[in-house]
């Protein structure tokens, strides 16, 4: 996607971590994810989740990080709904047609951007908006007994960074998350909290650059992509994913694998000028790209490559440079205290990315499909023709499920490490 970036290498910058040798195996917790495979996870709220791309963000990172991991994603966001529902129906024919059909193992609800009124708070108000909100979990629950929930305070409303429209709405979008962090925990729900991860980026934006700080949440309410970029690691951490691709330590002077985990290393040999060996990871990194310097900036505010951890660690190197090479073709020249701290290769431009990236290119084609379709089944269902459309392109967004999953698998890669 054009407007996504991690290869954060601008001037061949580059990630260095402090290491220590750990034992090796592997020994990811996937256990400890909240998701499943088989599991069908569905997204309720309103027009920022209407807007589909935290929940692409979501899917990609399943895609990457757990390749073998069937788990479909349905979006159940309809602009200006409340707990009470909105244009498109009230929650009850809401959830009777966007939600229970689908049969849900998991469902996301973000409410509390409308519901204010865009006023001054008001207790009111905020009552009502307490009443709708237990009343709609409750009918969740009650029409799907098994369903897990995550409960998700909204994205902040912005008075931070561009002044506001609406003095106050800021607090009282952070109020209303506050209820729903309380609500969570009394139900042992889940919880996501988009507000405080999005305010604390936009104070630490707003030091950096105010410009580009101003275009994280543009119009003040809705955020821009890599705003939901920030939105989905916030998620996906709330369920316990690894941040970790692959870790991979060397002892390049021993010729021995000191750590693989989630990676299968094989073949490591010296060579006249270098080492070589086949590595084949089980996850890919994150499917950014590097033309768009307000990603660039959202990753480096936002922090988003601590969740994108591809590390490769090179003990007992002789020279002092080195050219690291991928299948042949080089990536990045790196100086032997450099592969000694260990190197994020997730932030360099790898065949393993470009795997990913095409991933990128077939979700996007999907969220639109899905759009379409949902708009058709849900709000322009009296459109002649609309249900024999509706089919044709949840046909073509099963097919293009189908064809992500296979393209997600990882492959095998060639590694050198080759003095200069």
């Amino acid at each position: 996607m054009k407007s996504r970036i991690l290869c954060f290498i601008c001037g061949c910058c580059f990630v260095l971590l402090a290491v220590g040798v750990t034992p090796s195996q592997d020994q990811r917790s996937a256990d400890e994810f909240a998701l499943r495979s088989g599991d069908r996870v569905a997204f309720y709220g309103d027009s920022i989740t209407a807007q589909r791309f935290y929940i692409r963000d979501v899917e990609e990172f399943l895609l990457t990080r757990y390749p073998m991991l069937n788990v479909d994603f349905f979006c159940a966001g309809v602009s200006g709904d409340t707990v009470y529902g909105g244009y498109a129906g009230d929650t009850a024919a809401r959830l009777a047609r966007d939600v229970i059909p689908i049969r849900p193992t998991v469902v996301t609800v973000m409410l509390g951007m409308n519901d204010p009124g865009y006023v001054p708070f008001d207790q009111h108000i905020f009552d009502v908006f307490k009443t709708g909100y237990a009343s709609l979990i409750g009918n969740l629950v009650s029409a799907l007994p098994q369903v897990r929930l995550t409960l998700i305070a909204s994205s902040p409303y912005d008075e931070l960074t561009h002044g506001t429209d609406f003095p106050g709405l800021s607090g009282t979008v952070q109020k209303y998350g506050m209820f729903v962090k309380q609500f969570a925990g009394e139900r042992h729900a889940e919880f996501a909290n988009f507000n405080s991860t999005l305010d604390e980026t936009l104070h630490s934006a707003m030091k950096d650059n105010p410009d580009y700080a101003a275009l994280l949440i543009p119009d003040r309410i809705h955020p821009s992509e890599p705003g939901h970029w920030i939105m989905a690691e916030t998620l996906v951490r709330a369920w316990r994913a690894s941040p970790e691709v692959s870790r991979v330590e060397l002892d390049a002077a021993k010729r021995f694998v000191a750590l693989a985990r989630n990676v299968d290393v094989s073949d490591l040999q010296g060579a006249p000028n270098g080492i070589t060996w086949t590595a084949l990871e089980h996850s890919l990194p994150l499917p950014f790209s590097n033309d768009d310097p307000l990603m660039r900036f959202a990753v480096r505010v936002g922090n988003l490559e601590a969740m994108d951890q591809e590390v490769l660690q090179v003990r007992g190197l002789v020279a002092d440079r080195y050219s690291l090479q991928i299948d042949g073709k080089p990536v990045l020249d790196l100086t032997k205290q450099q592969l000694s701290a260990g190197v994020n290769l997730a932030l360099l431009p790898t065949p393993m990315l470009d795997q990913a990236r095409g991933l990128d290119w077939l979700e996007d084609r999907k969220m639109k499909m899905d759009a379409a379709r949902f708009a058709l089944e849900g709000e322009m269902p009296s459109t002649p023709g609309a249900a024999d459309a509706a089919r044709v392109l949840r046909a073509a967004e099963t097919a293009l499920t189908t064809e992500q999953r296979q393209s997600a698998q990882p492959k095998p890669h060639k590694f050198a490490l080759v003095a200069e």
